[in-house]
């Protein structure tokens, strides 16, 4: 079996393996973070959906403008639930189990990754569904639907990458449930909710400049048929930064954790 062969082999043993953890925690795999998108969806739109009949607002209707964020969010607030089994291994002596076996340290890590793509679609296509449900409108058809799903696997690989190397760093399973509110600000100061026109000037500076407003709205240009490729060259060289940022720090921390001596 040559070394690829082998790396894709013991990848998809971990994905398989990650896959059997979440069936047995399936609320905090899939049932949170769909939950909780789809209520501020009911709740935002029962309380905001009228802003769209302001002049000049860019669409027909407000679940219209703020399901690709509902998407998006299902990944923030479903983010660290693989970080956590990487916690669980190094306490219950799976990774000394592993220094025995001729399994690569980067197979383990691309398992895990896959899984983690994976995982952010259920919750993300239901999210999406509701939205529909609601009034929303998939202009894009089946490459708006793929493309949003995408960005939401490209945005769950990247922000992980956070939840992993606090794993690695503390190993306290503590430190990554306190890591879920950083998405909040993130989210607050962005074109989640409303376009930059309708904002103050000093609120519309602060999210012209944060990352994820081109991402947020890569998503909504897919969805609604028009295809903003400017900002999701911007939102996938973001999530790269981030990825790259996190994952080689990652890497080695968990390449040091689980070498045979």
């Amino acid at each position: 079996m040559s070394s690829t062969v082998k790396l894709m082999h013991d990848s998809a043993l971990i994905f398989g393996r990650c896959v059997r953890e979440a069936r047995r925690q399936p609320t905090l795999a899939f049932f949170a973070p769909t939950f909780l998108s789809v209520a501020i969806v009911l709740i935002f739109e029962a309380v905001y959906g009228s802003i769209a009949d302001v002049p000049g607002f860019p669409t027909g209707q407000f679940i219209e403008w703020v399901a690709p964020g509902a998407v998006f969010l299902t990944v923030f607030l479903g983010a660290g639930f693989s970080a956590g089994s990487v916690v669980r291994d190094a306490r219950s002596g799976y990774n000394d189990r592993l220094r025995l076996l001729p399994t690569r340290p980067a197979a383990l890590m691309i398992g895990r990754l896959g899984f983690d793509a994976v995982r952010a679609l259920p919750p993300a296509a239901a999210v999406l569904g509701v939205s529909l449900g609601l009034g929303a409108t998939n202009h894009g058809g089946v490459a708006g639907f793929a493309g949003l799903l995408g960005l939401s696997a490209a945005l769950a690989i990247a922000w992980n990458g956070i939840f992993y190397l606090t794993a690695l760093k503390t190993l306290n399973p503590a430190a990554i449930q306190g890591l879920q509110p950083i998405f909040m600000p993130i989210v607050m100061f962005s074109t989640f909710w409303v376009p930059t026109a309708f904002m103050p000037p000093w609120y519309e500076n602060v999210a012209s400049r944060n990352p994820f407003t081109p991402l947020v709205d890569a998503g909504r240009s897919v969805l609604l048929g028009a295809t903003d490729w400017g900002s999701i060259r911007v939102s996938l060289l973001a999530l790269s930064i981030l990825a790259a940022g996190t994952y080689l720090l990652v890497i080695k921390m968990f390449t040091a954790m689980v070498k045979a001596d």
